[in-house]
């Protein structure tokens, strides 16, 4: 596995993974939904995968006394270090974010830097794996089809938050409506933590959103294994 693992960063890393990796500075961007940047590290997984297609890399890999579970763990695994990298970027942006900029303003377009924030990406990150994964390797080569379906169910998830904060925001926050649901949301999630209370509410969103991506990233790189394994490579 460490062999197939440094044949992934040595012949698969494309570089638009740096380009889109620093695009996780988005997140100094004042009134922007944030969870768009996790997005384009989604499209850098398109590119390497399209990349390693079009040189060959499945036949190269076939080649090897590896199986194909092996090829298919190891590259699920690259992916799922690229992720963790960007989470620990964007952690890292959002400590300096609680010096840097006034987050007492928040964030108008979207979700707060916050562990919120974290725990939303990690769902948008389990939802592209589940999707893009399986479906890529059903076939081995239809990127771009298994991509498109992956960036569909990205973009709802990113709406669907983004949204619920931008709605939390205009109805607590600018109109002072004392909705419950809402008004829990205003001072637990989507904020950076100062009380107990919402770290705790941020702690126990983010630890199910760490349980949430093991376990369908687990289930992802099993369903792909499986279908790849039917698969004749050519």
């Amino acid at each position: 596995m460490k062999a197939l693992l440094n044949k992934e960063f040595k012949l698969c890393l494309h570089p638009t993974v740096f380009i889109y990796l620093a695009l996780v500075l988005m997140l100094l961007i004042p009134s922007y939904p944030y969870l768009v940047a996790c997005f384009f590290l989604c499209n850098a997984v398109f590119f390497m995968f399209q990349s390693a297609r079009e040189n060959g890399d499945a036949m190269y890999t076939a080649m090897l006394p590896v199986s194909k579970a092996q090829a298919v763990k190891a590259r699920c695994l690259f992916v799922v270090i690229l992720q963790m990298l960007e989470l620990l970027l964007m952690a890292g942006l959002c400590a300096f974010g609680l010096v840097a900029m006034d987050l007492e303003a928040g964030n108008a377009g979207g979700t707060d830097l916050s562990l919120s924030l974290l725990a939303f990406a990690l769902i948008l990150f389990t939802i592209f794996n589940l999707i893009f994964l399986p479906s890529f390797y059903r076939t081995g080569y239809k990127a771009g089809a298994s991509f498109l379906k992956g960036a569909i169910g990205v973009w709802i998830w990113i709406i669907l938050c983004e949204g619920t904060m931008i709605a939390t925001r205009v109805i607590v926050k600018e109109n002072g409506l004392d909705i419950p649901f809402f008004r829990f949301l205003c001072d637990n999630v989507d904020c950076f933590p100062k009380t107990a209370q919402a770290w705790t509410v941020q702690a126990i969103l983010f630890g199910a959103a760490l349980l949430i991506y093991a376990i369908g990233t687990f289930l992802a790189v099993r369903l792909s294994i499986n279908r790849f394994e039917q698969v004749d490579v050519q």
